[in-house]
Parts: structure tokens; C-alpha cells; sequence
């Protein structure tokens, strides 16, 4: 049933923005991420919040800086709405925690079709419509915010919440999400009795309740994350479920920034599927170029292998300029985020840096990274990446993982 018309603003506006999908497709990725069990183990974190280089300085500005608050986008297997009513509730709570000065925007945000195929693809995906939309708008607000409510079929319930969380050049600064996993989310029982207007208004203003209860703590509590640093790299991770067993076969789903085609791709895809085969784990690598829509182009090769657990890994090159003017790659930036496919849910997220010949670059004049050092930023990334997670989600210790050519070629590990 569609919601009312009294949760739209200027009446039922975004089925047309749900045309490019079909409702079909938009019926199965709500109705999987809604039927997925609720985790035995609820996370006493308020939400998950992947790691943001802009944190900080949203952190510093929460007392200057004003927001913008636009109406929250109400996710439904019938199409997509916006609720003015809860992002009146979103302003008067922010005003009353005093978490920031916010300020209404009469605009909705389009977040464009529904796409992915669980909840963390759907928050990254509408995140990224939302911050080329905000890019094109002028804002007096340092910073806005966009909550959204993704209902299943029905509508009698909420089994996600996204809050985005971002800077005028549509950076993320603070963004998160909640679901089954986390204690304040199952606490709240954010479900109806029945399928009246009355109580789906209700619904959604108590989930408005919870997404600010669970921005007022992330904005007081320190990130649960872990650092490690090692020679030639540094990996920040976040678990935030577990698995019931160890991860015994994995799809992973690689995007490569252009530059490092060439010479990185080769050495990164046999260095993943050799370190994971290495530590149990059977592993299916697919590489993309960096603006190609890897899920969809991967979605039946998943379902077709039967995982269990997906991981997406970004990577760019780490870019350098010396003071004579020269810019060079001298390392690479990676993210990386596991999904259960059992569950739908995000399991682990990481975001690291390989940057050890950085010295070298400025210390030695005319210095460049030539196709031996490109294939070890491959096998850096691949053990920073590996290691962590074999150590974080399968609580194991990692089997050694080599990442210089001599070394790669004494153990018998590819090299190419």
C-alpha cells in the first residue's frame, strides 16, 4: 500500500524517478534486506559510521556552522516519498539536543533509482546521487542533512535508517546507518500495528527520533575502530557484525582508478586470490574500472557462486607533488567493506594507505615509482587488506603474505 499523501511533499512527486528500475528489482532488494534475520549479537554502537577524512572538521563547526535540513526520503517497494512532517521533527530535535543550528530547506533531494543488492549498497549509492545534487545547489548551510527510511513491504515497519551527513562540496562529513544490528534501532521497535496513515505517520516520526538520538551519540562517542601500521602500509578497520562461521568463499568486486590498470590489476588480482586461498578462504575476483557500475555488471555472477560474503575494494593511486614541480604515484588509497550475504548487512569496513617510498620520492632527485614498485603496491595493498581481514572477521592469524619481488619468488608467490 502507498504511503499517504500527506508524507509527500507537493503530493505523491518521486514514482517517476523509480521508472529506470524495474518494480520488480525494486521489490527484491527491500524485500531481501527486510526478511534477512535480526542478528543474535546487537551492536551497542549507535549505527555504523564509515570512516570520513571530513569528521573533524564536521566535529569543530557543530558550534558555528548551520545546517541544512532537507525533507527525509521514505524508501518503499511502491516508490519513493518525502515526509516534510519528519524533517520539521529532524529541525526541532537538533534545535532542542543543541546538537547544531539547522535550518529547513523547502527542496526535497532526489535520490534517484533504487539500486544495489543489500543496505550498505544502497546507502553508498544513494549517497553519491545525493552529493552530485547538492553540488548544483546553492547553500548559505556549511553542512546538510538528508535522513532516510527504508520500509519493506507493507510499510508496517522500518528496517533501515540512513543519515547523510554532508559538506558543501557534497564530501561525506558524517554519515551513517542503522539497522538490526544495532541496540538502539531494535530498542526503539520501529513497527506499526496496522496500516493506517495515522500509524505509518507515527512510525516515521519515531524513527526520525532515533536517527537524531543515534547522530547526538555518534557525535559524543569516540569511533570504534582499529589502526594497525606496518612497514609499507596502514589499514584502519571497523567490525560491526559477525559471521556464525568462519568466511569460506568470497566474491570479491575490485574498482581501479585508471592509472593503475596497466601495471597494478594483473599483480593485485593474483596476489588476492593467492593470499586469500593461502588463509582457507576460496576467492572470485572481478575488476572494473573505477566508473563502471560493478554491481550490476556482477550481480548474477554473485547469486551464481553462491558466497559467503561479498567485498567491494576501491583503490586510487596515492599521488605526490616534489617542490621542483613533479607529481607522481608513490602509493595508493584503498577502501574496502565486507557484506554478509546471509543477512544483507555490512560485516566490516577498512580504509587504508600504502606509502612507503614516499621518502624515496623526495629524497632522491628525479625518483619515480617504475612497474617493479607498481606490482608491490599491488601486493602491500593485497596484505594490508587480507591480513586484517582474516584477523578481524575470521579470528585468525594471517599466513605470511610477501610483498617484494625476492621474497614473492623465494615462498613461490606469483610475481606477474
Amino acid at each position: 500500500m502507498p504511503l499517504p499523501q500527506s508524507l509527500c511533499v507537493g503530493g505523491p512527486v518521486m514514482r517517476a524517478s523509480l521508472l529506470q528500475v524495474p518494480a520488480v528489482v525494486c521489490l527484491a532488494v527491500l524485500a531481501f534486506a527486510s526478511c534477512a534475520h535480526e542478528a543474535e549479537e546487537k551492536i551497542p554502537d549507535p549505527g555504523f559510521r564509515p570512516h570520513s577524512e571530513y569528521a573533524p572538521a564536521f566535529l569543530e563547526a557543530l558550534e558555528t556552522d548551520a545546517i541544512a535540513v532537507y525533507p527525509s526520503i521514505i524508501r518503499t517497494v511502491d516508490g519513493t516519498y518525502y515526509s516534510a512532517e519528519s524533517q520539521q521533527k529532524i529541525v526541532s530535535l537538533l534545535k532542542e539536543k543543541k546538537i547544531a543550528a539547522a535550518v529547513a530547506q523547502t527542496s526535497a533531494i532526489d535520490p534517484g533509482a533504487l539500486k544495489g543488492q543489500s543496505q550498505w549498497d544502497i546507502f553508498q549509492n544513494d549517497m553519491r546521487t545525493i552529493a552530485e545534487q547538492l553540488k548544483s545547489r546553492n547553500s548559505d548551510a556549511a553542512y546538510s542533512l538528508i535522513m532516510e527510511f527504508l520500509f519493506p513491504p507493507g510499510n508496517q515497519s522500518v528496517f533501515g535508517i540512513h543519515c547523510y551527513v554532508l559538506d558543501q562540496q557534497g564530501e561525506n562529513a558524517f554519515s551513517f546507518l542503522l539497522n538490526s544490528h544495532h541496540k538502539l534501532f531494535v530498542d526503539a521497535n520501529l513497527s506499526a500495528g496496522d496500516s493506517s496513515e495515522a500509524s505509518r505517520a507515527i512510525l516515521i516520526d519515531k524513527a526520525a527520533q532515533v536517527g537524531v538520538t543515534a547522530l547526538l551519540q555518534q557525535v559524543k562517542a569516540p569511533e570504534h575502530q582499529h589502526t594497525v601500521r606496518r612497514e609499507g602500509y596502514s589499514i584502519t578497520t571497523q567490525k560491526i557484525s559477525t559471521f556464525d562461521t568462519n568466511v569460506k568463499r568470497i566474491f570479491v568486486i575490485i574498482k581501479l582508478q585508471e592509472s593503475l590498470i596497466p601495471v597494478f590489476m594483473h599483480s593485485f588480482e593474483h596476489s588476492l586470490i593467492s593470499a586469500f586461498e593461502s588463509n582457507g578462504v576460496d576467492a572470485i575476483v572481478k575488476i572494473t574500472p573505477k566508473e563502471a557500475d560493478a554491481l550490476a555488471e556482477s550481480g548474477n555472477e554473485v547469486e551464481m557462486n553462491g558466497p559467503d560474503a561479498t567485498m567491494h575494494i576501491n583503490v586510487d593511486p596515492l599521488y605526490r607533488r616534489h617542490k621542483d614541480g613533479r607529481q607522481a604515484i608513490v602509493g595508493t588509497e584503498f577502501e574496502a567493506s565486507l557484506t554478509n550475504m546471509a543477512t544483507g548487512q555490512m560485516a566490516w569496513h577498512a580504509t587504508g594507505k600504502v606509502d612507503y617510498i614516499i621518502d624515496r620520492f623526495f629524497n632522491r632527485r628525479g625518483y619515480t615509482a617504475h612497474e617493479g614498485i607498481r606490482k608491490e603496491f599491488a601486493w602491500h595493498t593485497t596484505a594490508a587488506i587480507v591480513r586484517a581481514f582474516i584477523a578481524d572477521v575470521n579470528g585468525q592469524k594471517s599466513v605470511p603474505i610477501y610483498t617484494v619481488t625476492e621474497d614473492r619468488q623465494r615462498h613461490g608467490q606469483r610475481t606477474d
